[in-house]
């Protein structure tokens, strides 16, 4: 089924319901029932996961058992089990973000369901790769005030990209290979993001034989094409860039494959730097640093970028940038041809700005441009990286042991592996990443959950991304996305992450708002009364207490030489903080580069 609709098509169109009117199978006893339960599932199971979603999240519960057995009997299942539903269907999105695959989310009926919504609304948003296998109770069930019965088969409306309710286990099993594998696709192609199954089973639920009646079918393979933009694009594109002032913006959506080196290859043949977002995937390791721009938040605030560069055109891959001032600033800007790249149906222009909208692959679309445009006046380039030089010097002075979120992010970029990842919380958190993080040739990813900006699920995102690391995992989060998420501690067993949580009394980033002159000011803030040491002893977790800078870099030294989870607690004055970001941005305004010709 397509991943977008006409808004006036009714909701129910999007639900693809198999036909269980012909040959209904007859059993003779609840044993039989319970076995074609569990070969119904595992036929199911067997399909997504020869489909290529080999990792399962499931959540306990009765109606679900069918399911979860036949996660047990594939061998090739890789299997995580957590108790609240909410949890895991964060760490299955942190799984699939990670690993950039297809993962399955199983949980029973009733409210259950409604626990993965905050999941499911970030994984549509940030198109992520999710199957959801919400068991149901039967038919007759429906609608009469049985247990644990609710209507759920329209329950996540349009944030899925398909849903299908499916009958209890019938003689239409043989259709079940096909379906997986088009849930699979509907999942990656042409618009990736969430995908919603509804199994109702009748009682017996739990097989005792686990026969398979069914005989293994071949599951259907599928492929995605790699959309090439039109000569027509490639050719306009070319006449409207060439020689002319432009940026190239690479925003919060990270681009698997070879994107880096492409986008490279095209801004050195267009002379154009590269803003990159701290999600980009492009500010860490050695394959994009020519001509990177990460100090963009900081940019509009110097005088000799406000007064003297002006684009003639932009070039935008995955989506808006996470820096607030870089894009207002953008909006106001004007310039000529704003070009879209996205190979997904979806309209990404938040900016209000397109001129033109290319369906392709952003690698493809780089290398085909590339081999055409001709370069801007040098000195157009230049100019934004001696910015970003002057900028980075400005930042590493002033360092006094005072607490605050640039030595921290510093401190973390230092200790974490090369190759591994780094997660960082929304709200503050991701801003103070993107303004202070820079760039390095050490390569790294550092992920977040930009879809819907939201601040839970946080802890089970970072525990997700572990899930599949041979390495440290590292995150960031603020006190009032730990008080939100805190429950998710108790899923991290023995993963190897190390958790920093910016304790300074509340909701910092209202002090950079409206809402701190206002009287209504503590409502906003509004800190969180979490004794993060108590919550961290109670789930296992090692605990280190930071008041000075020092204090975190010996306690960040230690963790890092541990094993299992270990949570610091950086205790920062929000009042300081404050000062030190206000500072930092004065020093920024007096940034002077003397002023050349790019006509």
């Amino acid at each position: 089924m397509n991943a977008t609709f006409p808004i006036t098509e009714t909701l129910s169109s999007k639900f693809s319901i198999i036909d269980s009117t012909d040959s209904i199978t007859k059993f003779t006893s609840s044993d039989d029932l319970a076995d074609w339960n569990f070969t119904w599932s595992s036929t199911l199971i067997d399909g997504l996961i020869m489909s290529g979603a080999t990792n399962v999240v499931m959540s306990p519960g009765a109606q679900a058992a069918p399911l979860m057995m036949a996660c047990r009997a594939n061998a090739k299942a890789k299997i995580t089990v957590i108790i609240d539903e909410r949890s895991a269907a964060f760490f299955a999105l942190g799984l699939a973000r990670a690993t950039q695959t297809p993962t399955i989310i199983i949980c029973t009926s009733g409210s259950a369901v409604g626990q993965l919504y905050p999941a499911i609304m970030e994984a549509a948003a940030s198109q992520v790769p999710l199957i959801i296998l919400a068991a149901d109770r039967a038919p007759e069930k429906q609608d009469c005030g049985a247990a644990q019965a609710t209507d759920q088969i329209r329950v996540f409306g349009m944030q899925v990209r398909a849903a299908h309710h499916l009958p209890v286990p019938d003689a239409s099993i043989e259709s079940l290979p096909s379906l997986a594998a088009r849930i699979i696709e509907q999942s990656l192609f042409p618009n990736p993001g969430p995908v919603y199954v509804n199994q109702p089973f009748r009682e017996p639920l739990y097989a005792k034989t686990l026969r398979k009646f069914a005989s293994p079918r071949l599951v259907p393979m599928t492929s995605q094409p790699l959309l090439q933009a039109t000569d027509d694009d490639i050719l306009h594109v070319t006449d409207r860039v060439s020689g002319r002032p432009g940026l190239i913006v690479c925003g919060s959506q990270e681009i698997a494959g070879d994107f880096a080196m492409a986008v490279q290859f095209l801004a050195t043949a267009a002379g154009a730097p590269i803003i990159a977002d701290p999600l980009s995937g492009l500010r860490f390791g050695p394959s994009c640093r020519d001509g990177l721009v990460s100090c963009a938040d900081s940019l509009p605030r110097a005088l000799a970028f406000a007064d003297d560069c002006h684009p003639e055109w932009v070039i935008s891959f995955g989506g808006p940038l996470i820096s607030q001032a870089f894009s207002a600033w953008l909006k106001k800007e004007p310039v000529a041809d704003y070009i879209v790249v996205d190979n997904s149906p979806r309209w990404t222009d938040p900016l209000k700005r397109a001129t033109r909208m290319v369906r392709a692959e952003p690698a493809a679309f780089c290398r085909a441009l590339a081999g055409h445009v001709s370069p801007a006046p040098a000195a157009w380039r230049q100019r934004f990286v001696t910015l970003e030089q002057r900028i980075s010097t400005t930042l590493r002075h002033g360092k006094d042991g005072l607490l605050w979120e640039a030595p921290i992010i510093a401190s973390l970029l230092t200790a974490a592996p090369e190759g591994g990842a780094i997660f960082s919380a929304n709200s503050m958190s991701i801003r103070d990443f993107d303004t202070f993080s820079g760039s390095s040739d050490k390569p790294l990813r550092v992920l977040g959950n930009r879809g819907v900006n939201g601040i839970d699920g946080s802890i089970a995102t970072l525990l997700g991304i572990a899930s599949r690391s041979d390495r440290t995992t590292l995150g960031m989060i603020g006190d009032v996305a730990f008080a939100h998420d805190m429950g998710s501690l108790q899923i991290a067993n023995h993963l190897d992450v190390v958790l920093v949580v910016l304790n300074n009394g509340g909701g910092g980033i209202f002090d950079y708002q409206g809402a701190v002159e206002t009287r209504e000011y503590l409502d906003f803030l509004c800190p969180p009364t979490v004794d993060v040491a108590a919550v961290a002893g109670a789930c296992r977790w090692h605990y280190w207490r930071a008041d000075t800078a020092a204090d975190f870099d010996s306690a960040l030294g230690k963790a890092m030489s541990a094993k299992g989870c270990r949570l610091i607690e950086a205790v920062i004055d929000r009042k300081a903080s404050v000062g030190r970001h206000h500072a930092f941005w004065k020093d920024v305004s007096k940034t002077t580069v003397a002023t050349e010709s790019v006509a």
